[in-house]
């Protein structure tokens, strides 16, 4: 399982804590369409971590294991995170995660930088944006790029 794991990494991997994992997984397996790539089962018989995967990208979840979640040694909580994923073929990817009940926390539009992209929310609050690059950046009047 690790080589199927590692063949797959990219630059950046989000991971996201939380209080039970196998809903999180559950969900994006069977609403967003992403693979189980690798799970680790606790002492309890749940998981208390997991690595889903679709197109080459993984998102981590897991169990703090002190319990807690959001502070970390006495650190403050922290702060809110939307990530970004792409999706080859947004609009039939679109059609797929609605056709399956998904709830769009953003509408599917093409953005001035290019991207058409859409936006849902997790189980656990995460906002996921699903994109493809389809357009040439195309600033809107009073925008500055540097």
């Amino acid at each position: 399982m690790a080589d199927k794991a590692n063949a797959t990494q990219t630059g950046i991997v989000p991971n996201l804590w939380v209080e039970a994992v196998e809903p999180l997984r559950d969900f994006y397996i069977e609403k967003l369409g992403f693979d189980h790539a690798m799970g680790v089962v606790g002492k309890d018989g749940n998981l208390d971590f997991c690595i889903v995967q679709r197109e080459g990208q993984m998102v981590m979840m897991g169990r703090p294991l002190d319990g807690g979640v959001g502070a970390r040694r006495g650190e403050p909580l922290g702060r809110p995170v939307e990530i970004y994923l792409h999706a080859t073929g947004i609009d039939a990817y679109h059609a797929e995660v609605t056709k399956r009940g998904v709830r769009l926390e953003k509408p599917l539009v093409t953005q001035w930088w290019g991207d058409r992209n859409f936006g849902v929310l997790d189980p656990y609050g995460y906002l996921l944006w699903f994109y493809e690059t389809v357009a040439e950046l195309n600033p809107p009047p009073g925008v500055t790029m540097v």
